[in-house]
């Protein structure tokens, strides 16, 4: 590992889930803005199209204009953000 004046050069873990989330959220919003659509339909039956079609995703988290979007984003701030935020905490109070 390369050090430069006592410190890592190494990305700290967290950096990377955060990206990540940032990089698709800037593809949902070109995806938004510029009106690319899923030519998939999914039937309403199905537990994705219950997901899709409740009242969360429809009428409370909104961020977009495509339901599946609004799924997508929730799914990654449980999956990616949280995580990141809590490792850029950690590694910002608890230093050693």
């Amino acid at each position: 590992m390369h050090t430069q004046k006592g410190r890592s050069s190494r990305i700290k873990g967290w950096v990377m889930p955060l990206v990540g989330f940032l990089v698709a959220q800037l593809y949902f919003i070109a995806c938004d803005r510029f009106s690319w659509n899923p030519n998939r339909e999914i039937n309403p039956g199905t537990i994705m199209g219950r997901i899709l079609n409740s009242k969360l995703f429809t009428e409370w988290f909104t961020p977009y204009n495509l339901p599946i979007n609004n799924v997508i984003t929730a799914f990654l701030i449980v999956t990616l953000l949280l995580p990141a935020l809590i490792g850029a905490i950690k590694s910002i109070f608890f230093r050693k």
